[in-house]
């Protein structure tokens, strides 16, 4: 092998590990550095992801582990319920590291669900599922359009990420909290404020409703 083929070896080499290490920080988090814009050694302040309270039109399901809750089956996350074109803000600090939808198909009514995921450490993410409840792919896209975050993008607690566009009765966005790839009960990331906001909310529409059902 000639210095000049070894040399080219060697960028490309060099090139394609940087790929694939960009690849692992987005998808696993390895590496993460908050660059000193928050405390990330923890997460135990969130907030909800609503402006208003009155925003929320309904609260059908919370976090469950089996069938055993209210709602009748076990559910992984928070469904927030809003009207449309409420104001979507972010529940925590972190690196927009994934915008993606997924199409279920024609024959389902909730076709189309658009996820945002935003990273908070090397282990916690945290994913807000957008259904706006429709079949109409224009209405996808429109979803799409008003997002105000990109892939790579920052985020402070309470920024504006999005605008929610209610389609079909069952629209709603999906949040979840994921840790070393598993999802819990959010109950214990919520700062204190946070929870009591979101338990007002749950009990203006059932009052005797917990956030989490093991």
């Amino acid at each position: 092998m000639n210095k000049k083929t070894a040399a080219l070896l060697f960028i490309i080499i060099i090139v394609f590990s940087g790929v694939v290490l960009f690849v692992l920080q987005s998808r696993t988090g390895i590496l993460f550095d908050s660059g000193g814009r928050y405390d990330s050694t923890k997460l135990d302040y969130m907030n909800v992801i609503y402006e208003n309270r009155s925003d929320n039109i309904a609260f059908n399901e919370g976090y469950s582990e089996s069938d055993n809750c209210p709602w009748g089956f076990e559910h992984n996350g928070i469904d927030y319920f809003l009207a449309n074109n409420s104001v979507v803000i972010a529940a925590a600090p972190g690196h927009v590291t994934n915008i993606e939808w997924t199409d279920y198909g024609e024959s389902e009514d909730n076709r189309f669900h658009i996820r945002i995921t935003i990273r908070f450490n090397a282990t916690v993410e945290l994913g807000y599922n957008f259904e706006p409840w429709t079949q109409n792919e224009a209405e996808k896209d429109r979803q799409l359009a008003m997002f105000d975050i990109e892939v790579g993008d920052w985020v402070d607690t309470g920024e504006k990420i999005a605008n929610f566009l209610n389609i079909g009765d069952g629209a709603h966005i999906h949040f979840d909290v994921i840790q070393d790839n598993t999802r819990y009960c959010p109950k214990q990331y919520f700062s204190e404020e946070g929870y009591i906001e979101i338990m007002e909310m749950i009990h203006s529409f059932h009052p005797t409703w917990e956030l989490c059902y093991p």
